[in-house]
């Protein structure tokens, strides 16, 4: 009673607050690692800890409990290592936070985005319908220029005809992706980092791979078509959904970039400001 007592007086206004960043910092960790290996990976380290604490406690191990008392720099340069690609995807949506902050309307117009999202919809419907495999891969806030320069570079106005054209089986370009800006095709023919989320049990190929991979290291939306059974995918913020119908697609582009259908709020403005439903 006397230690709840004085937990009770020492609790204020400011043990509040360091109580609520905390939280938050943690939901926002577990829920960019929920569904993904470092999911597991935590699971396994907690297992490990609270074991050895328990062990070291009971059995009064010396070892065990000066590595637990000494060990916290240790481990926290190895949850570094560990947890790098997490980590690297918070501060990323941190710097895009900040971003959206200092240009709250975006750099591309809402009319703009709609030509965009018409195009990459109407192309994926007609590669589709073809069995032509493409990956499109189109900017949001991050820069993709790093990955842009290990393709050709197009710099093309955006139209569903160039998408279609560029993923021709007979065209030189039509391995690897394609990387949109805008209205504005940047690059053909890029390499992409490949996902390890994704295993032979997926049944996936290469361009669904790489699909998840570049929206696991960057806030960019991927369209994949599969070109053994025409199927459309997307991948965003490290997830894949599988088997869309065109208008489906549309509509989670449309979310994505946060475009207000039917006359609802006004477009262009943050999501968390613009979103009523």
């Amino acid at each position: 009673m006397e230690q709840l007592e004085y937990l009770a007086g020492e609790f204020d206004f400011g043990a509040a607050i360091q109580i609520l960043l905390v939280a938050l910092l943690f939901n926002a960790v577990l829920s960019l690692i929920r569904g993904t290996q470092a999911d597991q990976l935590l699971r396994g380290l907690l297992v490990v800890a609270v074991g050895l604490f328990v062990i070291g406690r009971v059995l009064q191990l010396e070892l065990i409990n000066w590595i637990l008392d000494q060990g916290l720099l240790v481990a926290t340069f190895a949850l570094i290592v560990v947890f790098q690609p997490e980590l690297r995807r918070l501060l990323e949506r941190v710097g895009r936070t900040g971003t959206l902050v200092a240009h709250p309307f975006g750099l591309v117009t809402p009319e703009q985005t709609q030509q965009m999202i018409g195009a990459v919809v109407g192309s994926a419907e007609e590669l589709s319908a073809r069995l032509w495999g493409a990956l499109i891969v189109v900017q949001r806030q991050g820069g993709l220029d790093e990955f842009a320069s290990t393709g050709t570079r197009l710099e093309a106005s955006l139209s569903r005809n160039l998408l279609v054209t560029v993923f021709h089986p007979g065209s030189e370009l039509h391995d690897g992706a394609i990387l949109v800006n805008g209205t504005e095709v940047v690059a053909a023919h890029v390499m992409l980092p490949l996902s390890d989320e994704l295993g032979p049990q997926d049944h996936v190929g290469t361009r669904h791979r790489a699909g998840l991979g570049i929206t696991e290291a960057t806030d960019a939306v991927a369209v994949i078509i599969s070109e053994e059974t025409g199927g459309i995918s997307m991948a965003m913020d490290g997830r894949l959904e599988r088997h869309l119908t065109p208008d489906q697609l549309r509509r989670r582009l449309e979310t994505a970039f946060r475009v207000q259908t039917r006359g609802a709020g006004l477009q262009g403005l943050p999501a968390w400001i613009s979103r009523s439903r």
